[in-house]
């Protein structure tokens, strides 16, 4: 398994290039970033936060968005809901014209 032959040593963003030079297609290295265990974050939720994490550091702010934060996101934006959502043609919550 590519996980197990990297040892442990690599990083979740070395992790999808050690993927696609195992000759997996881009379908299936985004169905591995995608599975979601036991309602647990997805691959791609961890590679999110922490490069959303690295970025607000090296702007000299805190990273504090966890890879539950980003699932929290990404399954309110699919299911078109949540703080700050809204659908086209429906006025921005807190906007007023």
């Amino acid at each position: 398994m590519v996980v197990e032959r990297s040892g442990g040593e690599v990083g979740l963003a070395g992790l999808v290039d050690l993927f696609l030079a195992e000759g997996l297609s881009r379908d299936q290295v985004d169905a591995v970033l995608d599975a979601q265990v036991a309602g647990q974050p997805t691959l791609r939720d961890r590679l999110t936060s922490n490069m959303t994490n690295a970025l607000m550091r090296g702007l000299g702010m805190p990273g504090r968005q966890s890879p539950e934060d980003v699932q929290r996101v990404r399954e309110s934006m699919k299911a078109g809901s949540g703080a700050g959502t809204w659908t086209k043609g429906e006025t921005p919550p807190g906007w007023s014209h």
